[in-house]
């Protein structure tokens, strides 16, 4: 089969399957950088004067895997016959105006659609996944943890916040990466909803989001809003407290009891960040306490992501760097 063309939806240069085997050293082992949703994230590099490219450009390449039973940290299905449908939706949702400008959300370079081999080019230099460095301390130290922290927020409360809105509905540390200058950049909306895309989905796709990271309230009513996006940043800021992964809702829950009795939550940030000399004790306070509130039972209780950003932007370590970068 011949690669797709639709003008109204693709966007970008028409790669080939053999184009994207080059770019990433045939999809090795080393420039794998992890898993997503639907798929594998690789490290890629696009040659100087490859079909008109003048400079050697770094770039971030995804496979989607047509499999329809998910698992690791995935949980649900896509009918394979519509996969095609959920790449095309997350590339037209990723050309929007509105995310033009937006740098914590990745950028198209091109597409692959060959037969049954599916890809898609970001304009990104990846440094690592935020899961993979997750619990590196040496690589992720506090500083930056707080800037992909506020960089993820503020992201979200962009999407949010846009009229339409949509819901991102399976962010994970895993569907992060963390480009050189440690900015948090979203590589997959695979399971984006609203505004142009629409509520079309559920009759194409069954799928219950990243596993860890789902609000339990959906388990009981399969009704996503924006305080379901509001759960799954707690728990990656929960995460990046912690510097551990697979924190989930048992967990947080744990975390949230502990602050109604006591609500010292240093406790919780490990010792070699308490020891990080750009560590703030009232700065990990606050932002444990702001993560935990994201996690509360009743989503009613949780903030929005406006509410989020403008307690994240009131850290002390804000004052100095990241406030407009």
């Amino acid at each position: 089969m011949a690669a797709a063309t639709d003008p109204e939806i693709l966007m970008g240069k028409e790669f080939s399957y053999e184009d994207l085997q080059h770019f990433t050293d045939n999809f090795s082992e080393e420039n794998s950088i992890g898993r997503t949703h639907f798929g594998m994230l690789y490290r890629g590099k696009i040659p100087q004067g490859w079909k008109d490219q003048l400079d050697e450009k770094y770039v971030t390449v995804k496979m989607w895997e047509n499999k329809e039973y998910l698992g690791n940290d995935n949980w649900g299905r896509v009918l394979p016959q519509y996969l095609l449908d959920r790449v095309k939706d997350e590339i037209r949702f990723l050309g929007l105006p509105f995310l033009e400008s937006n740098k914590n959300v990745a950028k198209v370079l091109g597409h692959c659609f060959e037969d049954d081999k599916l890809g898609v080019v970001y304009d990104l230099n990846p440094f690592d996944t935020l899961r993979n460095l997750m619990c590196d301390k040496e690589k992720l130290g506090w500083r930056n943890r707080v800037k992909v922290a506020i960089g993820l927020a503020r992201v979200v409360k962009f999407i949010h916040n846009n009229e339409p809105q949509y819901l991102i509905r399976n962010l994970s540390a895993a569907h992060v990466v963390v480009d050189q200058e440690f900015n948090p950049v979203i590589v997959d909306f695979a399971m984006i909803l609203g505004g142009d895309i629409g509520d079309a989905e559920t009759d194409r796709v069954i799928t219950f989001g990243c596993r860890d990271y789902l609000d339990p309230y959906i388990w009981f009513t399969a009704d996503w809003k924006e305080r379901t996006d509001v759960f799954t940043v707690g728990i990656i800021l929960l995460e990046l407290i912690l510097k551990q992964i697979g924190i989930g809702m048992h967990l947080s829950y744990k975390l949230l009891s502990y602050y109604y009795k006591n609500g010292d939550f240093n406790l919780f940030v490990p010792k070699g960040l308490r020891g990080d000399p750009d560590f703030d004790s009232e700065d990990g306070t606050e932002l444990t306490m702001i993560a935990v509130s994201c996690v509360e039972e009743e989503p009613y209780k949780r903030p929005n992501m406006d509410q989020v950003v403008s307690k994240m932007e009131k850290l002390r370590i804000l004052n100095d760097q990241f406030k407009d970068n």
